[in-house]
């Protein structure tokens, strides 16, 4: 499973100045409770992502949230991407059980009990608010890349994400719930999301280099009917998450792969190349 080191699960440093803070306050417990079941939630994600072989960079881990960071989100079956998503929101049904297992004991004081049931059903809530990178905004992600093309569906994401925090921190002033913490969440969703934009092409790079390293026979096969001209950066933009595609050329009457595409457009250097180059260079 590789080795944890202390670089491995890295804890912002504003953790520590809400520890002293709750220290002095009397709250120590109450954030104690907080980072356990914050933690917990981001070791569901591990365990599972590690059981399908996935690289982890890192885990951080706040007082509010954490973030299991890894490039292999939108690189590997939606199968595998899928449950490594809700294995986090799991955990809080176990927390929930536990709970319940220990109102039937001393070990802890009802008021912490009650604080822990409160805080567990608010992060589940919160994590399946459609907004990237939370649980939610990665189900979405799912489901966009299902019905749309790899890069469309990363845009579509992400515009509904930013969209999603608008509707949430409106809701949030209306209600006037926590609108500290709640700015605190919305910078850093805001941030979290605007720099998953700015990579959005190095995302969709680095799905196309992927593709030239994954099994055939893993992906479902759809067939992209193309004229001779269309240029090969075009065709990449119509490749779905974990499908196949051969290339009908219509006009000449010619298949070819994706592969033989990619291949071409990047081991060949062929950037602004067309099919019509592509099927010149194979048939020399």
């Amino acid at each position: 499973m590789g080795k944890i080191n202390d670089r491995f699960i890295y804890i912002h440093p504003t953790f520590w100045f809400i520890v002293v803070l709750s220290i002095l306050t009397g709250m120590f417990y109450h954030i104690l409770i907080i980072f356990i079941i914050v933690t917990w939630h981001e070791l569901g994600h591990f365990f599972m992502a590690k059981s399908f072989n996935w690289e982890i960079r890192r885990i951080t881990l706040w007082i509010f949230g954490g973030v299991m960071e890894t490039d292999e989100h939108l690189n590997k079956p939606l199968n595998e991407q899928f449950l490594v998503t809700i294995a986090g929101p799991v955990q809080h049904l176990l927390i929930f059980l536990i709970i319940l297992l220990l109102k039937q004991t001393t070990l802890l004081l009802p008021e912490h009990l009650a604080f822990a049931y409160q805080y567990n059903l608010l992060i589940l809530f919160f994590n399946f608010l459609p907004i990237w990178p939370l649980d939610g905004g990665k189900l979405l992600s799912f489901i966009f890349h299902i019905v749309s093309p790899f890069k469309r569906a990363h845009q579509y994401t992400l515009i509904f994400s930013f969209m999603s925090i608008f509707i949430f921190l409106i809701c949030m002033i209306k209600w006037s719930q926590a609108l500290v913490n709640v700015a605190v969440l919305i910078t850093f969703l805001f941030w979290e999301n605007k720099l998953e934009w700015k990579r959005r092409l190095y995302v969709y790079q680095r799905f196309l280099l992927a593709r030239m390293n994954q099994h055939i026979k893993e992906k479902k096969m759809q067939p992209l009917l193309f004229l001779s001209h269309v240029k090969l950066k075009s065709v990449f933009e119509h490749f779905y998450l974990n499908k196949f595609h051969p290339i009908l050329i219509r006009d000449k009457q010619i298949i070819t792969s994706e592969l033989d595409c990619l291949n071409y457009y990047f081991n060949q250097g062929q950037y602004h190349a067309t099919l019509s180059d592509l099927t010149q260079q194979t048939k020399k």
